[in-house]
């Protein structure tokens, strides 16, 4: 096999890797039975294609699709990597192959909670590749989906041990890193700093160095002043690294997010003089994940809850002190008639319109759209009585509406249910759904 070689250009590019995940992923996504995993494959992951994280999703230990980043980091095309007859190993070094399947293993028999983890991967090519994922294990109908995002950390590794072989050129290669990087010593005062750090924060070489950052900036927040220097405190004193994520420094970008990651800085004998700190603008990345988490819990159509977290709210419900809980349930009539004689996008409209009606509801209250023509919601803390008003408001609301699409009314079906402790929210829902009928 082959060894990655890169050059110092893509060396310095490619030196944010260092960063690592925001936050760990803290939700599990259970999807009902009526969810279909194709169907949430056509419908969710067009979303993602053409994100700059490399994304990818393993069902039934075959890829099921992966985003343009992805394929084009293991060179090789999206169609060819999720073929049937495509093992999802021969991305995965010989070395790394034990420990991923370990991995896959243990997810698919019930370890459903969010991870992070690297391992060596391997190129259609043979190029070597080091990656860290951040893995979720979804289960579906049929089985277990691992929904992942991946970088390529071959960089991080390589300037780890550039720096540890190249001292003396150490101000060269930090000045050329996009990736703000300064030195404090036992005094907090900044020792060293390379040139991203110095544009990022507004100040010449000349005027950091031998100052503190209070001296450079004395109208920070004291909070933030306190956080800075407690976390270097901590890191000399523990000689343990330390991460945090704050917005410390001034930006003409605006409201930026900062992760810091910081070590103990030694001199040749071993003895803590000071901390290294690496400061990764890890903003997009960011917003990124918050697109992905969106998209996993809501409807996009209507921007409503979907039946996934409508679900592990019931869940979450029912072992809960919020009793009485009622249930409404929704059908919007006639919208496969709608469908069909005037188009998709009339038969959508009418979904838009029937989540504008569900605004009535509190903000404690959990609405969803739960399948193509329903929605529900949830009331905690609301008896029978709550119940048949929010149903009355619900009419008035819908009657309000349709006096401006006399021509084209929406059609909505309303019941409702409720629950007493003990009782599974699911079967009150169903509840709803038959006094819907009947009504």
């Amino acid at each position: 096999m082959k060894a990655t070689s890169k050059t110092k250009k893509q060396l310095i590019d490619e030196v944010a890797a260092l960063k690592e995940r925001v936050s760990e992923l803290e939700a599990i996504e259970r999807f009902s039975g009526k969810v279909d995993f194709g169907e949430k494959i056509g419908r969710y992951f067009p979303q993602v294609e053409h994100m700059n994280e490399a994304i990818y999703v393993l069902f039934d230990r075959k890829y099921e699709f992966v985003n343009k980043k992805f394929a084009e980091l293991f060179e090789i095309t999206s169609e060819e990597i999720c073929s049937p007859d495509f093992d999802p190993m021969t991305l995965v070094a010989p070395e790394s192959r034990r420990f991923i399947k370990d991995k896959y293993r243990k997810g698919a028999t019930g370890e459903f909670k969010a991870q992070q983890y690297e391992y060596t991967g391997m190129t259609k090519s043979g190029l070597i590749i080091e990656c860290e994922t951040f893995v979720l294990f979804i289960p579906y109908k049929w089985g277990v989906a691992i929904h992942g995002m991946l970088r390529n950390i071959t960089v991080r590794k390589r300037i780890d041990e550039e720096l540890q072989r190249s001292r003396s050129d150490l101000q060269i290669v930090l000045n050329s890193i996009p990736t703000s990087i300064f030195y404090t010593d036992i005094n907090h005062r900044f020792v060293r700093a390379n040139k991203a750090f110095c544009k990022s924060i507004g100040f010449p070489m000349e005027n950091i160095i031998g100052k503190t950052l209070t001296e450079l900036f004395p109208n920070l927040p004291e909070e933030q002043l306190f956080h800075f220097f407690d976390v270097n405190e901590r890191v000399m004193s523990s000689g343990d690294s330390k991460r945090g994520f704050i917005e410390i420094f001034p930006s003409v970008r605006g409201r930026r997010w900062i992760q810091n990651d910081r070590v103990p800085y030694r001199d040749d004998d071993g003895n803590i003089i000071g901390v290294i700190c690496i400061a990764i603008d890890i903003s997009d990345f960011r917003e990124t994940e918050e697109k992905l988490w969106y998209l996993s819990f809501h409807d996009v159509l209507t921007g409503l809850y979907n039946r996934t977290y409508f679900e592990e709210e019931m869940y979450r419900l029912e072992k809960g002190r919020q009793f009485p809980i009622s249930v409404v349930a929704i059908k919007v009539n006639d919208l496969q008639a709608a469908n069909d004689r005037d188009g998709i996008e009339a038969g959508n409209t009418l979904l838009r319109r029937t989540a504008k009606v569900l605004k009535i509801f509190r903000t404690e209250d959990v609405v969803a759209r739960v399948s193509g023509d329903r929605f529900a919601a949830l009331l905690p803390m609301s008896d029978k009585l709550t119940g048949e008003n929010i149903i009355v408001r619900l009419r008035e609301t819908l009657e309000a509406q349709n006096k401006h699409y006399r021509e084209e009314p929406l059609n909505l079906s309303f019941g409702v249910a409720t629950g007493e402790k003990g009782f599974l929210l699911l079967d009150v829902l169903k509840q709803a759904e038959v006094s819907m009928g009947e009504k």
